[in-house]
Formats: structure tokens, sequence, C-alpha cells
């Protein structure tokens, strides 16, 4: 059976995909799931919660060597294995040329990262990609690639509009890249005002994301949680540094409803 893959994405920086991306990833690690992340963010996020010295790969160590009309090295070899127990195709800082290897490509560039994925798609149950904050060729590939993609966002009508503006682009490719399972998550939110006291603002707007986004949107939410951020600081994710934690539980919470218990690739 091959692999599910799930594409965090939004066209906003801020929402909090390397985060959900990178602690629901070790989660399903942690439930005994082989996990492939694949980064593809300049931000390198995952690629340096996962890998030891992530950050001072060369560039054809990196996913750069894939995003090319023709490869330098099969994914395979970009597979690196974290101490974390799941493996990752590390992302550069660089993941700029990366837009402009693709961009020089004339048909089939959007393709180009699903294809590597089949490739490897048999060893792994899930494989994560973590996505840029903009629309770009990079997000294109992230999207042709997944079966499922998920949006976080925050609670405020700047990246409610941004998420819109998402949904409307997939809409838009969807003769592209095929029809996709979308789900909008709602990240760092503060709980207390979801269903206690609906008429605070914070209330209002999450009553304005139901509208918004109807079936959409999953039911869990995601809480602000500093023990997320001092985990990260830490080299760790949540799972690892509170388990116990409210955060924790809704990231397994997440896990359990939209990722396993949803269909996978054929």
């Amino acid at each position: 059976m091959t692999a599910k893959v799930l594409a965090f994405t939004n066209n906003k920086g801020g929402t909090g995909k390397s985060t959900l991306c990178s602690n629901i990833a070790h989660c399903a690690t942690l439930a005994g799931h082989r996990v492939l992340v694949i980064d593809l963010t300049s931000q390198v996020t995952c690629t340096t919660l996962f890998l030891e010295n992530g950050d001072n790969l060369e560039e054809a160590e990196t996913v750069l060597a894939l995003l090319k009309k023709k490869p330098e090295r099969p994914i395979v070899e970009l597979c690196y294995h974290s101490h974390k127990g799941l493996d990752i195709v590390p992302a550069s800082v660089s993941m700029a040329q990366a837009v402009i290897q693709l961009s020089a490509i004339p048909i089939g560039a959007e393709k180009i990262l699903d294809r590597q994925i089949k490739q490897v798609s048999d060893r792994y149950d899930y494989i994560f990609i973590d996505s840029p904050g903009e629309l770009n060729e990079l997000t294109s590939n992230a999207l042709v690639s997944a079966d499922k993609i998920l949006i976080p966002t925050r609670v405020n009508r700047t990246d409610f509009q941004c998420t819109e503006t998402m949904l409307l682009f997939i809409e838009e490719v969807a003769p592209l890249i095929g029809h996709k399972e979308v789900k909008v998550i709602i990240n760092m939110f503060d709980d207390r005002y979801k269903n206690i006291w609906s008429g605070s603002h914070l209330g209002k707007l999450y009553l304005q994301a139901q509208e918004t986004f109807g079936e959409l949107l999953s039911s869990i939410t995601v809480p602000e949680s500093s023990d997320i951020r001092t985990a990260f600081d830490r080299g760790l994710t949540v799972m690892e540094y509170k388990p116990r934690d409210m955060a924790a539980r809704r990231i397994q919470e997440l896990f359990n409803q939209e990722v396993v218990g949803s269909g996978r690739r054929k």
C-alpha cells in the first residue's frame, strides 16, 4: 500500500504550518507509522528540528537537487533518517532557487515532486509536505502531490482572507492538480472563547470562520501554547516536551481525525 500524502499550506506566513506539520509528523511516528517529511520552506523549520546540522547541508544534499527537469539525485538518496524516528527530505535556505529552477521548465514543472514521491511512496505510511507561505511553483508541486491539503489559519480577518484566497486557488487549479480533500484548521486559538463566551471578539471571529469555511473547517482546534514554542527552542516537539499538555492532546486528536480518518492515495 502506498503512503497517504498530506500538504500543509497557506499563502501567508505565521499561521503555524511548520509547527503543525512537524508535530503531527512526530505524532504519527510515535504511533508506530513510517513517516517521511518533505520540507519545501526557506525557513527550514522541519529540517532543523528533525535533522542535526540540517541547516549546514550543501544544496545538492537537499530537496533542491530534486526540483529540476533532470534531478541531480534520486529522492531515495535524500531521505535522511532523523534521530526522532522519521525520515526527512531537507530544505535549503535558498529555496528561492527552486522557484527559479521550476519556472524555467516549460511543461510539467508542477508534477516533478509527485513523480519523485511515487518512487518511495510504498516505503511509508504517511508523507507530510511543509510548503512555503506563498503561491508559487513549490506550492503547486505540494498540491499536485497531496491526497489531502491542510490549511492552518489563525483567528483574525487577515488570515481568513488569505485562507479564502488559498481555497480559491485550489479550486481554480483543480483541472491541473485534480480533486483534493481539504480541511481548514484553526491554529493558535484560545479555547476559552470558543463555546463559553460566544459574544467575545474571538468568539465572534470563530463563528465567522464557521460561516466562511463551513464543512471545510475542522472541528479540532489547536490552542495557543507557550509549550509548543518552548519545545521547539529546545529541539523538541510538544509530544516529547509535554505529552499531556492540551496542545499535545489536540495534536493527537487532529492526527486521528484529519490524517488517519481520511482516504489515502491508491
